[in-house]
């Protein structure tokens, strides 16, 4: 890049910041995480209120049949599923950025993951 590019580019840059933007657009801005939050919240009470509708006329009309959970089983692929992946993404941190902190994105499964398994292992 060159002297005169970089003048600019930083000439442009105060300009922006002198100027602030328009108000309408930052409010926008602002509100459109804000909107989303209550949409996802309201879409997941709905559903939830009609899971429980569902369950209780299952119940009433003798429908109902509870279903079992396998918690050692879970256990079991979950810990190899995170494992691997734990493994595979410290195994291209290394590469990439040598011994950083960024190796937490990687560790922190694969102990999750070995943590798992070692539960399966003892349990029962």
């Amino acid at each position: 890049m060159t002297p005169e590019q970089y003048e600019t580019i930083v000439s442009l840059l105060t300009e922006i910041q002198k100027t602030g933007g328009s108000d309408p657009y930052r409010l926008v801005l602002y509100l459109v995480p804000n909107v989303g939050i209550i949409f996802g919240t309201t879409l997941l009470f709905f559903l939830f209120q009609w899971w429980h509708k569902q369950k209780m006329a299952l119940i009433q009309s003798g429908q109902y049949k509870p279903w079992s959970f396998d918690i050692r089983l879970y256990s079991f692929f979950l810990g190899l599923l995170l494992t691997f992946t734990g493994f595979a993404l410290s195994f291209v941190f290394i590469l990439v950025l040598g011994s950083s902190m960024a190796m937490l994105g990687g560790l922190i499964p694969f102990a999750i993951g070995l943590g798992l398994l070692t539960f399966y292992k003892m349990y029962r």
